[in-house]
C-alpha cells in the first residue's frame, strides 16, 4: 500500500502528444517513483489519455501489470519519438506469481501506455513517429 499513498501524492505535469493526425493528452512521468508506479491503482484512463515514461537512456526497459485495473496498449519509442515496438491489450495480472513482463526488441527512452485498443483505434505501426 505504500505504492498506493506514494501515487496520491505525485503531481504530474502533461504535455500534448500526435500520433497519425490525433492529439492525445499524455501523464509525463519523469522519476523513478513516476515510472514506478506508473498507472498502478488508477480506474482507468480516458479515450485520449496516455502516459508517457521519460527514462534517463535508451534501452530495453521492461514493464509489468502489476496493481492495474484495466488492461492497455504499449508503445515504446526511441529518442526521436519513432515506434521500435508494441504491444497489444495486456492484460492486469492475477497475482504476483503469475505477472508477465513485458520488454522491447530494440533499445528505447520513452515508453508510451494507453488505453487497450489505442493501437489498433489510431492506425498505429512500428516506424510511424509521434510529435510533442
Amino acid at each position: 500500500m505504500a505504492l498506493a499513498w506514494l501515487q496520491k501524492r505525485q503531481r504530474y505535469r502533461t504535455v500534448t502528444i500526435r500520433a497519425n493526425g490525433h492529439r492525445m493528452r499524455a501523464i509525463v512521468a519523469d522519476t523513478f517513483v513516476k515510472r514506478m508506479i506508473g498507472l498502478m491503482y488508477r480506474s482507468g484512463i480516458k479515450e485520449n489519455e496516455c502516459m508517457l515514461f521519460i527514462f534517463g537512456g535508451e534501452g530495453y526497459h521492461s514493464l509489468w501489470m502489476k496493481n492495474m485495473r484495466f488492461s492497455i496498449d504499449v508503445l515504446w519509442l526511441d529518442r526521436s519519438l519513432r515506434i521500435v515496438d508494441m504491444k497489444e491489450k495486456l492484460q492486469p495480472c492475477l497475482s504476483m506469481l503469475h505477472c508477465r513482463t513485458y520488454s522491447p526488441t530494440r533499445p528505447a527512452l520513452y515508453v508510451l501506455e494507453g488505453k487497450s485498443g489505442l493501437i489498433s483505434a489510431k492506425r498505429l505501426r512500428k516506424g510511424m513517429r509521434l510529435s510533442l
